[in-house]
């Protein structure tokens, strides 16, 4: 590519994600928040794919475009609706829920900080087989972990959003 066209697909990759970020953050309408969302992700697995880490790039698009923005609009059917018929959006966050949540993620980081160092890949290994010989041999544990947390993530937003019909 000529060093002008690798200038523009940047900026439009980057743009897409700013613009798809703002849309997440100050947009009321939880559908146009969900495209947001998808233009931010697939802009993600775009930036991926410029730095030429097609295995990030896959994974980004199955993972988080197939998976959590599928949960994230399965949530949407379930959440309340307003007078209009649309969902609607109301913040009932509190100081306390955001000093749980920040405390949840200190806890997370502290302990996972000792897994740092097996989780480091050898440079000079060949990519895709070494990192998939990671992920899929120590790390298999963590990805199970991970999906047990989605899978509750699931039963929680069904919980909390039903609790009240029965």
């Amino acid at each position: 590519m000529t060093e002008l066209l690798t200038q523009v697909v940047w900026w439009l990759l980057a743009a897409t994600a700013v613009i798809g970020a703002l849309a997440v953050v100050f947009t009321k309408d939880v559908m146009r928040m969900a495209i947001g969302l998808a233009a931010f992700l697939v802009a993600v697995a775009g930036l991926f794919l410029f730095y030429a880490l097609p295995f990030l790039a896959v994974v980004q698009v199955f993972v988080y475009v197939g998976g959590v923005l599928v949960l994230f609009l399965f949530a949407i059917m379930l959440v309340h609706r307003a007078e209009e018929g649309r969902p609607g959006l109301e913040s009932r966050h509190d100081i306390g829920s955001i000093a749980l949540a920040v405390g949840i993620v200190v806890l997370v980081v502290m302990a996972l900080r000792p897994l740092r160092e097996a989780t480091v890949v050898d440079p000079t290994s060949s990519g895709t087989a070494a990192l998939a010989e990671m992920l899929l041999g120590p790390m298999l544990p963590h990805f199970e972990a991970a999906g047990v947390l989605l899978l509750l993530a699931l039963v929680a937003v069904i919980v909390v959003v039903g609790g009240d019909d029965e």
